[in-house]
């Protein structure tokens, strides 16, 4: 995974070479294989680079195109390169990499062809001579840029610490987003954790030119019909569709292993891999011999049997963070999760042996939530008779009838939905726990509409187009890929797929529940291929019993919560976890992500701070 950097002064000025040797030595960690740094009077353009598709082998970034005096920086994969080589008849396919081919691309199109482009990306294109400057993110946000912008100024990159590196953003918390994180809330619009920074959203690109500024939305979705379809047309469709997405993600210069659970997201995309592998995919198993009922090595086994694959377990019983130098941190980031050391030691022993790329089933649940139509959806279809019976059904298995009036009968009416998303977010009430000028910075944002509502109107199912299409997948992504890059190790997301995405998310309701099954497409995709125990699976597994075991053990071996003062109650009450008890499962996780909170203070944040020359050896501001 590479990283890179744009500075410009937008005055004309010099750029500071030192400033931008400083940003370069923030993305070290993100490329092994080749970096270069080009300082030219006011803008400065650095690249740090991992070859990670086999085009791309020997590869140094920033691209310069000597005719028009244009750079290129990108960073991700074109998973849709036969499309575009076509329209451009003098590319050569086999040794150009996917940079090479969108640059080629966007000089013969522009920037409306930006839309056509499928894969996960990030790209700034700086024409020198008429000082214009073009960044965009892909549409399901596979990829994060960040920006600083003032009249003097315009700094991007991948990275947060990146920008800070230059010395003029501030390091300072945009606290309202650092609560959220710590409670669990996501953005209605995408933010960055630091509070003078922004973040390019999915499916956007931003133009800087002289005087002037401006952020466009290029992606349009397709308008998929499927008039005649039947289930078994669906089901086809998905497997084809999955299949694509994991073979884009296949394509890699080292060997490729998949993160396989028992669950119906990572077992369909292990199927897909195996079949599509020559070589062979080993599979990495999360197994727990103290906690059985987080445990599924019975149903991941079978898969490995089934298709001869090699398994790899890694027992997690114990894997925990242990706040000492092992402990991974984010150094922009000061939430945490307990599932790091799972994660660590997974990445830990696939790239002991070999393993360039594990795929992972992250983020494939989104893919069948907001079932609430599903009436509605029966009865255009002239269901009736279908209609009538899940009515009856829902009648008899929801508690209270009148949730089924609500959800299934009214919400589903889209005037009906935009009047209860409008009143929601007028009662909106901050977490509980949130001290309360945090509480009240979060009011005001989350009382705003969702970046995505408009454009969500008239989908099938607007609330999951909200989720599916929205900034917070690729933020999770983004986060993650700190840790991969201290493995030299990528995880991919085939559930993240443009195309499957948009396929997905317009579907009728029945293809994700119906007559009680859960993903009942999924199951029809591959029930000549999956075991019957996977195939019955109606549920999740959950961790919680190892999470809630883990966070007991911290607060008895830590002084966390004692009388003397911490950091995190600037932004949580300590009065909130006064009453607090051990079953309490997602206050006692909001406990330990404060104690988190303030570990990651002590060794992260003071020292960038001091590194910044922002305050002295003894935490004291200069």
């Amino acid at each position: 995974m590479s990283a890179f950097f744009f500075a410009l002064n937008r005055q004309g000025q010099l750029v500071d070479p030192s400033r931008a040797e400083r940003m370069m030595t923030a993305l070290e960690a993100y490329g092994p294989d080749a970096s270069r740094l080009i300082c030219d009077t006011h803008f400065a353009m650095g690249y740090q680079s991992r070859w990670d598709v086999p085009e791309e082998v020997g590869e140094r970034q920033p691209l310069f195109d000597h005719t028009s005096q244009q750079y290129f920086a990108f960073h991700g994969r074109i998973d849709n390169r036969e499309r575009l080589l076509k329209e451009l008849p003098d590319v050569g396919a086999e040794n150009t990499s996917d940079a090479q081919l969108l640059f080629a691309y966007l000089q013969a199109f522009g920037e409306h062809g930006i839309n056509e482009v499928i894969g996960p990306f990030v790209f700034v294109w700086f024409d020198q001579q008429q000082q214009r400057v073009l960044a965009a993110r892909d549409a399901m946000g596979g990829r994060c840029l960040f920006y600083y912008l003032d009249d003097e100024l315009f700094l991007i990159s991948t990275s947060e610490a990146c920008l800070i590196a230059y010395g003029v953003v501030p390091f300072e918390f945009n606290e309202a987003k650092v609560g959220r994180l710590l409670v669990g809330e996501m953005d209605v619009k995408p933010t960055s954790v630091i509070a003078s920074v922004s973040v390019l959203r999915p499916g956007q690109c931003a133009l800087v030119a002289p005087g002037m500024h401006s952020l466009k939305r290029f992606y349009q979705a397709p308008d998929l019909k499927f008039n005649g379809w039947t289930d078994v047309d669906y089901a086809g469709e998905f497997r084809r569709l999955l299949t694509q997405a994991t073979r884009r993600r296949m394509r890699s210069v080292g060997r490729v292993g998949t993160m396989l659970s028992g669950g119906l997201d990572s077992v369909p995309m292990t199927v897909c891999a195996a079949e599509e592998s020559v070589e062979g995919v080993d599979a990495y198993s999360w197994v727990f011999d103290v906690y059985p009922e987080a445990d599924e090595r019975h149903y991941s086994q079978a898969v490995c049997r089934n298709f001869n694959l090699t398994q790899h377990e890694i027992v997690c019983d114990h894997q925990w963070p242990g706040f000492d130098d092992t402990m991974f941190l984010n150094p922009t980031l000061p939430v945490g999760t307990p599932y790091s050391e799972f994660q660590q030691e997974t990445f830990r022993r696939a790239r002991a042996q070999g393993v360039r790329v594990l795929l992972t089933g992250i983020h494939g649940d989104l893919l069948y939530e907001s079932t609430h139509g599903l009436l509605y959806d029966l009865s255009k279809q002239g269901r009736w008779r279908d209609a009538w019976s899940e009515f009856r059904r829902l009648w008899r298995a929801v508690p209270e009838s009148w949730l089924v009036v609500k959800y299934y009968l009214l919400l589903p009416i889209p005037w009906v939905a935009r009047v209860s998303s409008w009143r929601k977010r007028q009662r909106y009430n901050a977490h509980p726990s949130l001290q309360p000028d945090i509480a009240k910075q979060c009011a005001a944002q989350q009382s705003q509409s969702h970046w995505l509502a408009d454009e969500s109107r008239g989908r099938a199912r607007p609330e999951q187009w909200q989720v599916v299409m929205d900034h917070f997948a690729g933020e999770d992504m983004a986060y993650g890929r700190v840790m991969e890059a201290k493995f030299d190790i990528e995880r991919r997301y085939p559930y993240r797929d443009r195309e499957l995405c948009e396929f997905m998310l317009s579907v009728p309701s029945d293809q994700l529940y119906f007559q009680g099954v859960k993903r009942p497409i999924v199951k029809r995709a591959f029930h000549d291929t999956l075991p019957d125990p996977i195939l019955g699976r109606n549920n999740k597994t959950s961790f919680n019993t190892v999470i809630d075991a883990g966070i007991q053990r911290d607060f008895e071996r830590y002084d966390w919560f004692d009388d003397s003062p911490r950091q995190w109650q600037g932004i949580v009450r300590p009065a909130f976890f006064d009453d607090l008890t051990p079953e309490n499962s997602k206050n006692n996780l909001l406990r330990w992500r404060c104690a988190y909170y303030d570990y990651w203070k002590s060794v992260c944040y003071n020292r960038m701070l001091c590194e910044l020359g922002q305050i002295d050896n003894n935490n004291e501001s200069l």
